[in-house]
């Protein structure tokens, strides 16, 4: 974890986390830690990351498709990239 969810966990609990701390090349709190659990297992995480998949790619032009919502299509210079 780095940044203010670092920040945040220490304030919480420092006597856990302080030593686990360290700064990063842009002088932001890391903090290391091993999960017990798979991140990428969790269903809140898997639906924050299509969400800023979603945002990013409607960003950049993309169109979610109305009939797959894991699809997204784009026209570029007259032809479809998917």
């Amino acid at each position: 974890l780095r940044g203010k969810l670092a920040e945040l966990m220490v304030k919480v609990a420092p006597q856990i986390y302080r030593k686990y701390v360290t700064l990063g090349n842009k002088r932001e709190l890391m903090l290391y830690m091993t999960l017990q659990k798979a991140l990428y297992g969790c269903l809140r995480s898997a639906l924050l990351f299509y969400l800023k998949l979603v945002a990013d790619l409607e960003g950049q032009g993309f169109r979610l498709n109305p009939y797959d919502p894991c699809v997204a299509n784009k026209l570029v210079t007259r032809a479809q990239m998917t």
